[in-house]
């Protein structure tokens, strides 16, 4: 897992008991003020109602815009909360009868763009919260009303939701005194429930994962298992995350009111408030550039990846797989029928990479590759199982790397074809460089000799002529020399070339690789 792969936040949301600004607190005249009458408001109270139309400044009864989500819901312990459509809100409400005030509305501090409209809505629907003077229900809904009886605010009771295919962001959680406090700025915490009846995401530092139960409103969650990376920033993170993730195994219940979801414990406690995620569409397996988060260890252990280490994978539409394993390139076939997936025929570079761990690692990926079964996609999230339907790889979508250009860019040899699907690494101690300039000339450094070569281009056809080089000798290290004559023939042989990112191939006729460089200063991979 990438350790700082996260958003930071352009605000700070917090729950209704913690918000700071106030937006008005209107009480018409009206209104009946006084204690509510036990059993009076039946019907108003313990429901989730989402906002239908509202009185705009012609005096007409208009609907929400559509994508908007604005919501109430009137508690027992007189505090009305909800969504406005972009921001949170809270407040307190009187009630008496039909009649109704609400006062000290306060807010959170996000501002949305769309869709078109969405803050003006939001402000109109927030002053007529605050001027509202009745309710009453109508055909199963709640309007509220002006001191004239007539309906300002018309809403609808809010559909349950299933939780199955559903993403969120950790918007506060209790602490030990039970209060609910906003997540530390910088962090990012999310949950995603997904139709197998599995939990999983980032916690804040590691990625997590955990099995679920659904039953109505009834929720539990299985102990969670994370990766092991260890986080400094912002301070505090890691016993953010340990309290989290407590949090979520003491979850009896859930709600969803407007835009947020909150889990709550035994006898109804709120344990955690999460907002609804910006919902990504399934990325396609084939095409999309993947970096390894975590891979499983033997059980429900999933590790975190050596500290500056990359694992990467993509698997091509033509039926190979390629990437990095840490510190060699490797490839494959793969077969893919429905969800099935295998992986065969896996080969490698033979490069040693002495950091500790580094090769232990790359021969457990490796291992698992080998070991697939079938494949999840869950918008950015790819995750590879065996036959069982165990997790053992954990990708996210690569972050989008601009392609290198073939011509001035100064490329250094990973690794060339030794015959058949063999590949060999650069001899330790040798570079291998290449440089296509735009007057039509190649040069470089063959590992022991410069040389120089014309070249054609015709879109991502390439064709090399033959080499000329210096004729210095070399002794060390050992077998530099034929490293260097078999990577001048391999020139010659050249077709044509692919860039992807930071990675070239030059390939021969059937489009195998002959000849695969990294564009230099970027490191591995």
């Amino acid at each position: 897992m990438a350790p700082n792969r996260r958003r930071n936040r352009s605000y700070i949301l917090v729950t209704a008991s913690l918000l700071v600004i106030v937006v008005a607190a209107i009480v018409t005249a009206g209104c009946t003020a006084g204690t509510s009458t036990p059993g009076a408001a039946a019907g108003l109270t313990g429901v989730s109602w989402s906002l239908e139309s509202y009185l705009d400044g012609n005096g007409t009864l208009v609907p929400v815009l559509p994508g908007t989500e604005v919501s109430a819901r009137f508690g027992d312990d007189s505090r009305v909360t909800g969504s406005a459509g972009c921001n949170q809100y809270g407040g307190d409400y009187r009630q008496n009868g039909t009649a109704l005030s609400v006062s000290s509305l306060a807010q959170t501090l996000k501002f949305c763009e769309e869709p078109k409209g969405i803050m003006e809505q939001e402000a109109r629907f927030m002053e007529i919260l605050g001027s509202a003077a009745g309710w009453r229900i109508e055909n199963g809904r709640l309007l509220l009303t002006d001191a004239a009886g007539a309906a300002v605010l018309a809403f609808v009771k809010e559909a349950p939701r299933t939780l199955a295919g559903t993403s969120w962001t950790l918007a506060s959680l209790a602490g030990e005194d039970g209060a609910m406090a906003p997540v530390l700025t910088g962090t990012t915490v999310t949950a995603a429930f997904g139709t197998d009846s599995r939990l999983g995401g980032s916690a804040g530092c590691n990625h997590y994962g955990a099995d679920y139960t659904r039953s109505g409103a009834n929720l539990t969650i299985g102990p969670a298992v994370r990766t092991e990376m260890y986080c400094t920033n912002p301070p505090g993170i890691m016993e953010q995350e340990d309290r989290y993730l407590a949090l979520l195994a003491n979850v009896t219940s859930y709600r969803v009111e407007g835009g947020l979801l909150v889990l709550a414990g035994r006898e109804g406690t709120d344990l955690l408030a999460f907002e609804r995620a910006a919902q990504k569409p399934d990325l396609p397996l084939t095409g999309t550039d993947w970096v390894l988060d975590g891979y499983s260890t033997g059980g429900d252990a999933v590790s975190s990846l050596v500290n500056g280490t990359t694992i990467t994978a993509k698997f091509a539409p033509d039926g190979n797989v390629t990437g990095n394993a840490g510190c060699n390139h490797y490839g494959g076939s793969y077969r893919l029928d429905g969800a099935n997936l295998s992986v065969s025929s896996l080969y490698s570079t033979l490069m040693y990479c002495g950091e500790p761990g580094v090769m232990e690692q790359e021969g457990r990926y490796l291992g698992l590759l080998a070991n697939v079964s079938s494949y999840r996609v869950e918008g950015d999230r790819l995750t590879l199982l065996d036959g069982s339907g165990v997790g053992l790889l954990f990708f996210v979508q690569a972050e989008e790397v601009p392609p290198a250009p073939l011509t001035g860019t100064n490329w250094v040899l990973d690794g060339y074809s030794a015959g058949k699907d063999a590949v060999s690494s650069v001899i330790a101690g040798t570079t291998v460089t290449a440089t296509f300039s735009p007057d039509g000339n190649v040069t470089g450094n063959a590992g022991c000799n410069s040389y120089r070569a014309a070249y054609r281009l015709d879109g991502t056809s390439l064709s090399v002529s033959p080499p000329v080089s210096t004729r210095m000798y070399c002794g060390e290290p050992e077998g530099i020399m034929e490293q260097e004559n078999r990577y001048l023939t391999l020139l010659e042989s050249v077709a044509g070339y692919r860039i992807d990112g930071n990675r070239l191939d030059l390939l021969d006729e059937a489009g195998k690789t002959l000849l695969s460089y990294r564009a230099e200063n970027t490191g591995r991979p």
